[in-house]
């Protein structure tokens, strides 16, 4: 609660600073004919986003009125940089933008609306996956356009599998044919201790998803994390953990970095960004699968990457350029295999399932794309309401409370703290 209070009062500031017209933007600077602009992105140091600098260079290429210089920022701070920066006067061009903030960075007047520019250069929203100009849209307007859309699989060690002398999973499988494989391929000493897992750890949300619950409705006008399917998926999420064991706890995964990684579990959730580090860093054989069923089927929440552009810039027109490049002209053309980020425009698909580090089965990427992602609620209050929940949920999966007594509590909480229903 403290991060958003912050964040808060930092929006505060900037909506003051707006209101004054001797607020000058600071930080975009020009040499001659050439314009500066810049871009916020999230990594741990600049070694991790060498692959997006080579699209950028690509970029300045093609563009070479335009300079790109890239601002990186831990993931767990970013959007709380980004806020002190637009306080500061001292806003980047383009920030790519966690979901939970995406409305409440527009409903503040940080983000910049796009729609003029894609009816001036005619860009058909068609163009784009499925889900695309939902996730970037607050209150019919749009404020931001994805670099990529993905939604998260399973990935699994066919080596494992192999030795424990189980079947692959298939398309359609289902909750109860996963936990039965994960006992299966949970391996334990003499004493009990474990030494390999059956599920490196399980995303609660994407639980909920599959089992057709939900916490808040689309535009967050209703709380729905205590109905009966959310219950349930966050309880089966813990007793992986606390009941059958073939997901680590927090104590047991301390230290270890990626359990799938160093070859400690037999199953993870992944995406096409961890493709190259289990094809080079590896010695055994991996595939993906969709996520198991549960009561709503194999549905997986759509993910992606929004970036977009900050309010105070000085080049919006150059802003728009990069921005259409990245997430709709060439840029999406050669990320695949430079960044390891499935496309979010039609077009790139084949590129992306032609990669390099792309799985034998990876076609099940595209089909849980178009037959079974969810597009997930935005509204100006999300990030706070998270703040709320996630320490309940941590609270489900240590054992420490059950679902059906937490969940319903926090709902109430929440409804109280925000006037929903």
């Amino acid at each position: 609660m403290r991060k958003m209070k912050t964040l808060s009062g930092l929006i505060f500031l900037i909506l003051m600073c707006l209101l004054l017209t001797s607020c000058t933007q600071a930080g975009q600077t020009e040499e001659g004919d050439q314009k500066t602009i810049r871009i916020m992105m999230w990594g741990n140091g600049p070694a991790e986003v060498n692959g997006d600098r080579q699209i950028i260079e690509e970029f300045e290429k093609q563009n070479q009125d335009i300079r790109v210089e890239i601002v990186v920022a831990p993931y767990d701070n970013i959007m709380q940089k980004f806020v002190t920066m637009s306080a500061g006067n001292d806003q980047p061009d383009l920030v790519w933008i966690q979901d939970v903030y995406l409305a409440d960075f527009a409903e503040k007047g940080l983000l910049l609306e796009l729609n003029k520019y894609m009816d001036r250069e005619k860009l058909n929203k068609e163009d784009w996956l499925p889900g695309a100009m939902e996730r970037g849209t607050w209150e019919d307007k749009l404020y931001a356009l994805p670099r990529d859309l993905i939604t998260i699989n399973i990935a699994y060690n066919k080596d494992m599998f192999d030795e424990a002398g189980v079947t692959y999973p298939q398309d359609n499988w289902t909750w109860d044919e996963f936990l039965d494989a994960a006992k299966k391929l949970t391996k334990r000493d003499e004493k009990g201790r474990t030494l390999q897992f059956g599920m490196a750890s399980y995303s609660w949300q994407e639980a909920i998803v599959a089992n057709g619950g939900g916490l808040f409705s689309q535009d967050g006008s209703e709380v729905l994390m205590d109905s009966p399917e959310t219950i349930e998926a966050l309880q089966w999420v813990a007793d992986l953990t606390t009941v059958h064991h073939v997901a680590p706890t927090t104590a047991e995964s301390q230290g270890l970095g990626d359990l799938f990684l160093a070859g400690k579990a037999a199953m993870t959730f992944s995406g096409p960004w961890n493709w190259k580090a289990y094809t080079e860093e590896t010695k055994f054989s991996f595939d993906v699968v969709e996520t198991p069923a549960g009561k709503a089927g194999n549905k997986s929440q759509l993910l992606g990457l929004p970036i977009a552009i900050g309010s105070q810039t000085k080049h919006p027109d150059e802003a728009w350029r990069l921005l259409e490049f990245l997430t709709h002209g060439g840029g999406q053309d050669i990320q695949s295999n430079i960044v390891g980020a499935y496309p979010s425009v039609k077009r790139a698909e084949k590129m992306f399932l032609d990669g390099q580090y792309s799985p034998e089965s990876v076609e099940a990427v595209p089909k849980a794309m178009k037959e079974n992602t969810v597009v997930m609620p935005s509204f100006p209050n999300l990030a706070q309401a998270h703040d709320l929940i996630q320490p309940v949920v941590d609270e489900i999966a240590r054992g420490k409370q059950r679902a059906e007594v937490a969940l319903p509590k926090l709902a109430d909480q929440i409804r109280k703290k925000f006037d929903m229903k």
